[in-house]
């Protein structure tokens, strides 16, 4: 040690500055918080207006694309609703206070009933299904009903040359809406 070095030494014993410990675990917090805040920086490419705008579009554009083939794909496999053909029911039973119309869609993967009612108890549980030749009950779906007009749609897993009769039953097992396949 020089004299230099001497005399610094000795300057800082007689003021006597206290230094506390460092604590080392408020050291590696310290680090961590530094380390965790670099990772959750933006990228350089966010930098500048101009890449935030370009990536804008570009998401833009992808969700464009997305919902094209998306809608693409949902054509290929629907049937084209002005080739569906649907029979009107013109038998159709009601039970008291409940109004209805029906028609019948005969799908290659099963019947469906295109059903519009009204009357049914707001809340309470409808459920119809498909009565077959074979004496099977085939469930078709089910609702809530709403007290008021309701548009709905049920299929089931039968042929419509397997069934003989459709019913909205109530939660009491009681049919509100029924027909016979013709």
């Amino acid at each position: 040690m020089n004299d230099d070095d001497e005399l610094l030494d000795r300057l800082g014993q007689a003021i006597d500055p206290t230094v506390p410990p460092v604590d080392p675990a408020r050291v590696q917090a310290v680090r961590n918080l530094a380390a965790s805040s670099a990772a959750s920086a933006p990228p350089a490419v966010l930098r500048s207006r101009r890449s935030v705008l370009g990536l804008g579009a570009l998401a833009a554009g992808s969700a464009a694309a997305g919902v094209a083939v998306g809608v693409g794909l949902t054509s290929l496999f629907d049937e084209d609703p002005a080739k569906v053909p649907m029979q009107a029911v013109a038998d159709l039973e009601v039970a008291a206070g409940v109004t209805a119309s029906a028609s019948v869609i005969d799908h290659t993967w099963g019947l469906e009933v295109v059903l519009d009612v009204d009357g049914l108890d707001a809340g309470e549980p409808y459920r119809m299904v498909f009565l077959t030749a074979d004496g099977r009950e085939v469930d078709a779906g089910g609702f809530v009903g709403t007290g008021q007009l309701m548009k709905c749609r049920n299929n089931g897993a039968a042929l419509k040359a397997d069934v003989t009769r459709w019913t909205v039953l109530a939660p009491t097992g009681t049919e509100v809406v029924a027909a016979d396949i013709t």
